[in-house]
């Protein structure tokens, strides 16, 4: 890690023909910086730079990068033949399948399906929900993200209105998602604030008529809301509610799962059973998959071809996803990520304690959220300053990003597998950005420059 680095030459070549060729609709680009390498908690640009990886490609690499273990599974595979659709049998998917239906919590028969993102798989598990219920109604949250198919956007309340209204499914809610540290009604107790957003859900679901309700498709830590962490109550008050009224609960763990909150699933910290789980992201270690696993009799309410893709369950990607299912669950990664998010977390809130932009430190396991805010009475999010961190902190050798309701909060995401050195570096540069930005050597030209690399 050295001076920082500038989009220049050959680089500055390959982002001009990137814009130029590839729709700016795909992803919003925080730095001009091309990735030419990647090994566990470290990528490098292609100008050589060195970086430390808070972000693991949105909470993909929980085994880290190239991870060995992946990289032959997948060379084995081909050595055999790189797919094939399944109108044919293939021995990869019955063993990720079996594995997965041992693994995730239910004491109920689970049979799964699979597809190659967890939007996808997103998509499919409302599908079913929808075929299964009869049912024509959805609740989601506000401020949730479950992926960008046209269904995954009508109830994805990250989405701004205008987009989620142009989508041809408009029977979607959109129910409050706890939020401890700006509780409605200034409420400071999580249980009483967990109490307070389930009797708002209830009211909601009342209004609806909860049996007109297929589905309720929640994320037991919301992500992209900025790592909202529901009290315990709130997520059983609303696993009873659906209970009550026959309809499916979807958990959606594409963010949380595999180990990233200290647990193999998130959903396992409040001690609840949803009657779908759709997985995605760090399941495939780099590979493109994804699965819905859930209740037998749900999963087979659909006729075949329903979940159906050409390259879903891709033999390749399904034997990555077996080796990485053995990696954690061998090496008990979730644990590892519980002890390494302690340590993170008691380093971050120490910055807390000094800095008054330090509003809020929260998290599970190596899922964590730096709230950044104008001054702490207030708790007002500011954004500006939380993207003049991360632009300090890249060119201070640190990849990381800004997410959240807001905008205003630091995403804390690195490999499960990093190691404590990297990990006390990547919170070194955070505090170093934090002075630099506090002192003014960040210049406010800064934010515009950033959004120009979209």
């Amino acid at each position: 890690m050295g001076s920082p680095s500038r989009a220049r030459g050959t680089s500055s070549q390959l982002i001009e023909k990137y814009k130029r060729y590839v729709s700016g609709s795909q992803a919003f680009k925080y730095f001009p910086m091309i990735v030419g390498k990647a090994l566990n908690a470290r990528i490098w640009d292609t100008d050589g730079r060195e970086y430390i990886d808070f972000l693991s490609s949105a909470a993909t690499y929980n085994v880290g990068h190239s991870n060995r273990e992946v990289l032959e599974a997948v060379k084995t595979q081909l050595d055999k033949f790189i797919h094939y659709c399944l109108y044919l049998y293939h021995e990869p998917v019955v063993e990720l399948a079996e594995l997965l239906a041992g693994i995730t919590p239910g004491s109920f028969e689970k049979k799964v399906a699979f597809g190659l993102s967890g939007g996808d798989a997103n998509d499919a598990a409302l599908k079913a929900a929808l075929v299964y219920t009869r049912r024509r109604v959805i609740v989601s949250f506000d401020y949730s993200y479950h992926g960008t198919t046209a269904l995954d956007i009508a109830v994805s309340g990250s989405f701004s209105p205008e987009l989620r209204g142009l989508m041809p499914f408009r029977d979607v809610y959109f129910a409050e998602y706890p939020d401890t540290y700006r509780c409605i009604g200034g409420v400071e107790d999580p249980e009483e604030c967990g109490e307070l957003y389930l009797s708002r859900f209830e009211e909601l679901l009342k209004k609806i008529g909860g049996s007109n309700v297929a589905a309720i498709i929640l994320e037991p830590v919301q992500g992209d809301g900025g790592v909202l962490i529901p009290p315990a109550n709130f997520i059983k008050g609303v696993r009873n509610m659906a209970s009550e009224h026959g309809i499916v609960l979807i958990d959606d763990e594409v963010q949380t799962g595999m180990g990233r909150t200290g647990r193999l699933f998130a959903i396992e910290h409040y001690s609840v059973e949803p009657d779908l789980m759709v997985l995605g992201k760090a399941l495939g270690g780099g590979m493109p998959v994804s699965a819905v696993v859930g209740r037998s009799d749900i999963m087979d309410s659909a006729p075949p071809q329903s979940f159906f893709a050409t390259s879903a369950a891709h033999a390749a990607s399904v034997a990555a996803a077996i080796a990485v299912v053995k990696y954690v669950t061998r090496n008990n990664l979730h644990e590892r990520a519980r002890e390494m998010g302690e340590y993170a977390l008691k380093r971050l809130n120490e910055l807390k304690e000094k800095y008054e932009v330090v509003g809020d430190v929260r998290g599970l396991g190596l899922m964590i959220g730096v709230d950044i805010v104008v001054d702490k009475k207030s708790k007002r999010p500011d954004r500006a300053k939380a993207l003049k961190i991360i632009w300090r902190a890249w060119e201070k050798g640190l990849v990381m990003m800004t997410y959240g309701k807001y905008g205003n909060v630091l995403r804390i995401a690195p490999p499960l597998t990093i190691p404590r050195e990297d990990l006390d570096k990547g919170i070194d540069i955070i505090e170093e950005s934090v002075k630099d930005v506090l002192e003014g050597k960040v210049p406010d030209e800064v934010v515009d420059k950033m959004t120009a690399w979209k």
